[in-house]
């Protein structure tokens, strides 16, 4: 198979474009999974890629080979080793790029079982963290504020390792609405002043609200949750981050209902 090595090739120019682009991914519709292990995840979640891109040098590897034949009937574009790795937005260039379809969300019923909702924020990682977390812990909902970070970024993409596959996720929500109107128990988890989380019931049903990286919660927001939830901390950390707050809360709720099937 002959490797395109100039950068005036159309398939490049196309796929660097996405790479780069966020506007031009979402004009598309389109989002970029960088790496074997993010293409074997949507691969196993049942997706088909629209195009898979490779470096000449990673043909030789079967895990490569394998993913590239799960993948068909997708294009299959294989370029020269430098061009490849100019394509790539990681430090360490990954062996495979896949295109793929951007999944439409879906309507977040009124009585999920486990829900994340995020308000504003802004870092990517831990956007892709958050969505990670409540994936492991059984959260088949997540509802991103308009101001959060673009949910099919590849840096969120690639710190969620996954977890976009498993999950319906909502962006630009209506977030105050959903906890308005949310039949279960929603937990606005604040940096203090809340109940102490572990003194909570979480064993029904739970939508966790998790605010923006400086700010927290706004007061809107968490005067519209049903209880408002404080991690106990020791010595003088004020609090956790946001991603570590919103893990530490789905896995407290996992915890109590492993506990209460007992």
């Amino acid at each position: 198979m002959r490797a395109i090595a100039s950068r005036d090739n159309a398939r490049y120019k196309a796929l660097a474009k996405l790479v780069s682009s966020a506007k031009e991914r979402r004009s598309a519709g389109l989002s970029v999974l960088e790496g074997t292990h993010l293409l074997a995840a949507y691969l196993d979640s049942g997706g088909k890629p629209e195009a898979v891109a490779a470096s000449v040098t990673a043909l030789d590897a079967p895990e490569v080979t394998a993913l590239i034949a799960r993948s068909s009937p997708a294009v299959v574009t294989v370029f020269a080793a430098t061009l490849f790795d100019s394509l790539s937005s990681l430090e360490s260039a990954p062996a495979l790029i896949a295109t793929v379809r951007t999944p439409k969300p879906g309507p977040v019923p009124l009585d999920a079982d486990l829900a994340i909702v995020l308000e504003d924020i802004q870092d990517p990682g831990n956007v892709g963290t958050l969505l990670r977390s409540a994936a492991a812990a059984g959260a088949r909902h997540a509802l991103l504020s308009s101001q959060c970070a673009f949910a099919w970024s590849p840096k969120v993409l690639r710190a969620a390792m996954g977890a976009h596959f498993a999950m319906n996720i909502v962006e630009a929500a209506d977030v105050e609405a959903f906890v308005r109107e949310y039949s279960g128990q929603s937990v606005a988890l604040v940096a203090s002043g809340g109940r102490a989380l572990y003194e909570i019931d979480l064993t029904g049903r739970c939508a966790f609200l998790v605010g923006n990286e400086g700010a927290g919660l706004t007061p809107k927001l968490a005067q519209a949750a049903r209880v408002r939830a404080t991690i106990p901390v020791a010595g003088r950390v004020e609090s956790l981050n946001a991603a570590a707050a919103g893990a530490v809360a789905l896995f407290e709720a996992v915890r109590q209902r492993r506990q209460a099937r007992r």
